[in-house]
């Protein structure tokens, strides 16, 4: 009787079809590609890298990159739209997750963790997200064409954020809901660029790209913030009311 590799060796793997090989190779040039546009955008920013950077960061020719991305605009948006889906269903799941077991223990603070850790989680496991994190600080931080992007990949996951700070804080106005969004987002954005500022002022003591520390501290520090801001706004509006009333 023939074992299992005589049988294998009477009937050879099918090779892939030449179709299959060419978008093989097209899709493993462009992942190529992608990652070095990424690693050099990390590092330098949009206004800092051109498509010649990438072109010999990737030992590629240049009208191939223009061929498959065109100019460097849609490059950019392209390394920011390919980790943006995987970061975003992390961060949904953990939202609903949280939302689904918290019970009693539902708080701005866990609804906060379950926002921010996804990311800090998949860029302290590779080196691919650490760089898209940078870039993602990057974008929020520049001009309007760049933070199109923001809205075009997180605003839905923005919304369900949201919609929890309102469940949490029934006595806030919108617009202090909306600030404390925007200061949240914008101390987690700022961490995410791991700019090394905090490396200088602390002497060594805290590293910006210490993401586990960040994880564990930002979350208590923004939920404190928001609802003392929430909190001393409401209580002034009581105070003028009573004012207007006397």
């Amino acid at each position: 009787m023939k074992s299992v590799d005589d049988l294998k060796d009477d009937f050879p793997a099918k090779k892939a079809s030449p179709r299959k090989a060419q978008v093989d190779r097209r899709r493993e040039s462009m992942e190529s590609i992608l990652d070095h546009a990424e690693a050099l955008f990390a590092e330098s920013g949009f206004n800092g890298v051109t498509i010649n950077d990438v072109a010999r960061s990737a030992s590629v020719d240049t009208g191939l990159i223009r061929y498959y991305f065109g100019d460097k605009s849609n490059l950019f948006e392209a390394v920011v739209d390919r980790r943006s889906g995987v970061a975003n269903e992390a961060r949904l799941k953990a939202l609903n997750e949280y939302r689904r077991t918290a019970g009693a223990s539902f708080s701005l603070e866990g609804v906060i963790r379950a926002f921010t850790a996804p990311a800090f989680d998949l860029m302290l496991n590779d080196e691919g997200y650490r760089n898209y994190g940078m870039i993602i600080g990057y974008v929020n931080a520049t001009h309007a064409d760049l933070r199109r992007l923001m809205s075009k990949n997180f605003d839905h996951v923005s919304e369900v954020l949201i919609e929890d700070m309102k469940r949490l804080l029934p006595d806030a106005n919108l617009e202090d809901l909306y600030w404390g969004y925007h200061f949240l987002t914008g101390a987690f954005t700022f961490s995410l660029a791991q700019t090394g500022r905090i490396d200088s002022l602390s002497g060594d003591m805290c590293k910006s790209e210490d993401l586990q520390a960040i994880s564990e501290r930002l979350p208590i520090t923004l939920a404190a913030g928001i609802r003392a801001m929430c909190d001393e706004r409401a209580a002034a509006r009581k105070r003028a009311a009573t004012s207007t009333n006397t």
